[in-house]
């Protein structure tokens, strides 16, 4: 082997146990689930955040950003070269770790993080197998934390492939006894220095609608648009002749959308049962006559076919498709039966 090009990388990794690699230089390492777990040999740590994924075929530390395949493993904690890298792999006899590879300090994670669109495959899982997150970084706090949220709901392109996650995290306030909905962006973002992580970061603008996947592989059917992930979810399952789509950020997020894959499309509005909700949907204008358009709007723009509305009026205040279902314990035709009575045509606000 005497250049990169002659050297059969996946018939090296073939004859490798990765986890037995790793232990030369990381003892602590133990099972956790189908990963291994143990004290990263690239920063001081005193909890283990460095995560060996055999099935696959990296290392990564949610402390200091380090994610590497075996074969960077060895160059970086060796020091050595690509093709003397190849060399101890293949003959199974490893150099010492060189000297300084573990910071005093982990690699600052401070500075504008980046959301990698689409997520590459290479990415580790978000969530572990205890239901709680892995660690991820809030730039606005600046801390890793990990999260055990109550709900989790994928965002994909048209062609399938995983942009980031909307969670649902239900904090208590210690005072009230209030519990209060919480739902971040999760995307998968490099940093300053080229690092990779899990982050408590937007989609960049414009920001994909949740169901596109189900959109493009439909292209006649109707859609529905509702509030939040939750009701969608609850909808998707209830009428599977619709595409059911919902956006992120919520009120304050419909201007940052791209509304475009509507053009075309007959679309119904399900608004929650409040001001606000129905705001959303149909934009409203303040005392000085300023317009704030609503989905409704953005879907006109946007070349959609038709638009109607559902009306909510009468409903307690903040009932919303999920409501009915999980709640009230009506059934899906009873909820179509009652929505197709209530079906009006939109006034789309200029603006």
């Amino acid at each position: 082997m005497t250049a990169r090009g002659q050297i059969d990388i996946d018939a090296i990794k073939a004859q490798l146990d990765l986890v037995e690699v790793v232990r030369n230089y990381v003892p602590s390492l133990k099972k956790q689930g189908r990963e291994w777990k143990g004290l990263c040999p690239f920063h001081a740590e005193d909890s283990a955040s460095f995560h060996v994924i055999p099935r696959k075929g990296y290392v990564h530390c949610f402390g200091c950003g380090a994610h590497e395949d075996v074969v960077g493993f060895i160059r970086r904690i060796t020091g050595c070269t690509f093709v003397e890298a190849c060399e101890q792999l293949t003959g199974q006899k490893f150099a010492a770790a060189r000297e300084g590879v573990r910071r005093a300090d982990p690699a600052p994670l401070a500075g504008t993080w980046v959301p990698l669109i689409a997520v590459p495959e290479s990415a580790p899982d978000l969530m572990a197998s205890n239901g709680w997150t892995v660690p991820i970084w809030n730039p606005k706090s600046g801390k890793l934390r990990a999260m055990k949220p109550a709900r989790k709901d994928e965002y994909r392109d048209a062609d399938g492939r995983l942009l980031g996650y909307v969670l649902r995290a239900d904090i208590t306030d210690r005072e009230t006894g209030k519990v209060k909905k919480w739902t971040p962006t999760v995307t998968w973002c490099v940093g300053p220095d080229g690092k990779r992580q899990w982050c408590l970061q937007h989609f960049l603008e414009p920001r994909p609608l949740c169901g596109l996947d189900d959109l493009a592989a439909r292209p006649d059917a109707p859609v529905l648009i509702v509030e939040g992930e939750k009701c969608r979810a609850a909808g998707a399952g209830a009428w599977a002749q619709y595409v059911v789509l919902c956006w992120p950020g919520g009120s304050n997020g419909i201007g940052k959308v791209d509304w475009s894959p509507l053009k075309g499309r007959d679309v119904t509005l399900w608004p929650d049962a409040d001001d606000a909700g129905v705001k959303a949907m149909l934009g409203w204008s303040n005392d000085a006559g300023d317009c704030r358009p609503g989905v409704a709007s953005y879907a006109h723009r946007a070349g959609a076919r038709s638009i109607r509305l559902i009306d909510t009026e009468g409903r307690p205040k903040g009932w919303d498709i999920a409501d009915s279902l999980d709640v009230d314990g009506w059934t899906p035709r009873q909820l179509a039966a009652w929505a197709a009575e209530r079906v009006v045509d939109v006034t789309v606000m200029r603006g």
